[in-house]
């Protein structure tokens, strides 16, 4: 772990430890049976488990099978109300988001290539670290817009953040909570990756990230 790592753990715990008896009394007043409950309870810790993957690995891609497997676990929990819109709300968050995902793994290959294939890497602490010079720049490029696209999605970003007032306004409150304080940040968090290593290929202080990320806010 390093101190952007630690922080996004801290952050998902905290949040976790805050929301968890909401849920509880949430499943009480909505007169969930001992079984709802036991697997409500089950989805929100495996929810839990799921975050805590993205900011204690180094993998690319095990970053990316952490934040998918976020959407899995998390989907079934917007819809824990089981009305249509629940339902319907659930469907929109698992194929928007999931589609996007797409393209964020598409960029970690990318990026793992861009310094060649006999070398490429996946660990992005060995691609941090890397002389610039090693990269190719265009693969680079176009690893972090297609990764901005691809967990940009998941942070909802525009275009691609119709699914997010849905999904928040249809689960419960403390799904709401987690959905909004710590995913969306868990997805933003694998940008900065992206951007760290962007900028040491590059070489540019940043400006390609800056003025896209810019962009992507202004959007």
């Amino acid at each position: 772990l390093d101190a952007l790592g630690l922080y996004v753990l801290v952050l998902i715990n905290l949040v976790v430890v805050v929301a968890a008896p909401f849920l509880g009394e949430w499943s009480r007043r909505t007169g969930r049976s001992p079984r709802e409950r036991l697997l409500l309870f089950s989805l929100f810790n495996l929810f839990h488990a799921t975050m805590l993957i993205v900011p204690t690995v180094t993998n690319l891609v095990v970053m990316w099978v952490g934040m998918e497997l976020t959407t899995v676990a998390s989907t079934a929990l917007v819809a824990a109300d089981r009305t249509r819109k629940g339902l319907e709300a659930a469907w929109k968050y698992i194929v928007i988001t999931s589609t996007g995902l797409v393209f964020a793994l598409l960029g970690s290959l990318f990026l793992a290539t861009s310094v060649g294939a006999g070398e490429a890497s996946l660990d992005w602490t060995v691609l941090a670290a890397r002389p610039p010079g090693s990269f190719d720049p265009h693969l680079v490029v176009l690893a972090f817009a297609v990764a901005l696209v691809g967990y940009g999605t998941k942070a909802g970003l525009a275009p691609l953040h119709t699914w997010l007032p849905d999904a928040h306004g249809q689960a419960p409150y403390p799904i709401s909570a987690l959905l909004s304080a710590v995913l969306l940040k868990a997805a933003l968090y694998a940008v900065l990756r992206f951007k760290t290593i962007t900028d040491v290929a590059l070489d540019d202080g940043g400006r390609f990230t800056r003025w896209l990320l810019v962009a992507a806010g202004l959007g």
